[in-house]
């Protein structure tokens, strides 16, 4: 663990020295995301929704039983473990600054088809999901227990319409894939492993529209993801992405001129 963090805390490291501010972006396009998202600094209401339900989640000291399909080298393909409410949503919930990051996305690119792959105890959801009311959300998470949290919590505040796929990614993707058409926004948290982050990004790009964005969380986790993120960047479908480290943003907008940026953030 003390390796992983000095090596995550090393390309951190890199990133800052290799990224820009807006001030160094020739792009309208990325300009205009920097100007209108990044830096938007409005406090709109539904943080404070989401946020107390956050909270909440954070004081919650029940157990709960977690299946974790992710990297298990169990015969039956998964484990399962005890994990306390509050444990859960201090590492597995999103940080308020990229979790009111993912509401600012939403809100400006207005998507009428979501997909959230990883949604836990659904504090990234309910943040995304405020943000587009109105839009069609999916949510994919392989642990029943945790999808409980998330349905009462958007429940609470008024966002009941998010289906819920429940089940190992590998098997349940596909399925659901079949019977949508375009997704215009995907937000892909789910196992971080170069051969499932590629295998996922193979299936959804069938289902990729002209203005579609695609978010990969922790491209920066490992040298495998690393490696996933720049055969993403490769692929001719993308046109322009956007490395803010935490996250990894892919556009395929056919009008852009291809180019990848690194952004302070």
């Amino acid at each position: 663990m003390i390796v992983r963090i000095l090596l995550i805390s090393f390309r951190y490291l890199v990133y800052l020295f290799r990224a820009k501010n807006r001030h160094g972006i020739h792009s309208p396009f990325v300009y205009d995301f920097i100007n209108k998202v990044l830096n938007d600094k409005t406090a709109y209401p539904e943080y404070k929704l989401v946020e107390e339900k956050r909270r909440a989640l954070l004081r919650n000291g029940n157990l709960v039983e977690i299946i974790d399909f992710g990297g298990s080298k169990s015969r039956i393909g998964y484990s399962t473990h005890l994990r306390r409410v509050k444990d859960i949503a201090a590492k597995a919930g999103i940080p308020v600054k990229y979790g009111r990051l993912l509401y600012r996305i939403v809100r400006y690119f207005k998507p009428s088809t979501m997909l959230e792959m990883g949604t836990s105890l659904g504090i990234s959801t309910m943040y995304q999901a405020t943000a587009a009311p109105a839009g069609k959300f999916l949510a994919m998470e392989g642990c029943a227990s945790t999808v409980e949290f998330a349905v009462n919590n958007l429940n609470a505040i008024n966002i009941p319409d998010v289906h819920f796929t429940v089940g190992n990614f590998d098997k349940v993707l596909p399925g659901l894939l079949k019977n949508t058409g375009v997704i215009d926004y995907a937000f892909i948290d789910g196992n971080h492993t170069k051969k499932a982050t590629l295998n996922y990004f193979g299936q959804l790009i069938q289902h990729t529209g002209n203005d579609s964005v695609y978010i990969f969380h922790d491209i920066h986790w490992s040298a495998e993801m690393e490696q996933a993120w720049e055969e993403i960047k490769k692929h001719e479908n993308v046109t322009v992405t956007i490395d803010l480290f935490f996250m990894g943003l892919v556009f395929f907008r056919k009008e852009l001129s291809r180019q990848h940026f690194i952004i302070r953030f």
